[in-house]
């Protein structure tokens, strides 16, 4: 792992980036914490180039973005542009919508994944798939995400993982990255713990539970070019648990 290939998500500092001067010094502080890149999600309306401006500034490479699907199927052309502008090169699909989230939805979804990430491809943008833990449901002893897997192409749709939700269906995330070998190029690093008896939470990296060691070694094996950090409810300042991930892997783990 290479420091400036560890990111953070800004969905984690969804409520310190709702204006253009939140989203600045928000940015700012992201950088002082260490930050080289960062996952644009769940920011307020900011114009690309204003935003690209802002993180040039504080020297930071936008690494992905996560959109959400209908926005992919209607205005493809216009988030092609908006990622040219961020210099972009990386779009994940935060989750997939209600309707798809069935057997054959799972099909349709895959299906519907290959023309979008065909597309993207042309334009130099590779289509990601964010996990959360319903993917995880079995149907005919294939989860939703496997069928998702075997039903779309690589060339076109690669995969998200996301550490805590693995763990939390009860499967196993360093399996699961491992078993995506050249289909991983973002994953997000989250961990888990116990907040009291029979209650689960979202953990900073290397305060909780999971086994950090098996997930970076994977991780490594399997090719993953981003190392993403988010912490979707924090038990502290967003930004301090950021900086606590943030120290733990470099502490640990850099090549």
């Amino acid at each position: 792992m290479k420091k400036d290939k560890i990111a953070a998500q800004l969905y984690t500092l969804r409520e310190f980036l709702k204006t253009e001067e939140d989203i600045f010094y928000s940015l700012k502080k992201v950088s002082e914490i260490g930050f080289k890149a960062v996952q644009i999600s769940g920011i307020g309306k900011i114009e690309p180039k204003r935003l690209k401006e802002i993180c040039d500034e504080f020297d930071l490479k936008v690494c992905a973005t996560h959109i959400p699907f209908e926005r992919l199927k209607t205005e493809l052309d216009n988030v092609v542009q908006e990622h040219k502008i961020l210099d972009c090169s990386h779009i994940a699909i935060p989750s997939a919508p209600s309707e798809y989230k069935s057997e054959e939805g799972a099909l349709m979804f895959a299906l519907a994944c290959n023309e979008i990430g065909k597309k993207l491809k042309e334009e130099g943008i590779t289509l990601s798939y964010h996990n959360h833990s319903f993917e995880f449901k079995k149907y005919g002893g294939k989860t939703w995400l496997e069928i998702l897997i075997e039903n779309s192409s690589p060339e076109y749709l690669m995969i998200e993982i996301d550490t805590y939700w693995v763990q939390f269906a009860g499967a196993n995330p360093e399996k699961w990255i491992r078993s995506l070998e050249g289909r991983i190029p973002l994953v997000h690093l989250k961990d888990m713990g116990m907040i009291e008896d029979f209650k689960q939470g979202m953990f900073e990296v290397g305060f909780g539970n999971l086994d950090w060691d098996g997930i970076i070694a994977s991780c490594n094996e399997a090719g993953v070019e981003w190392y993403i950090i988010e912490q979707d409810m924090c038990q502290r300042s967003p930004f301090e648990s950021l900086k606590m991930s943030f120290d733990f892997l470099t502490k640990n783990y850099l090549d």
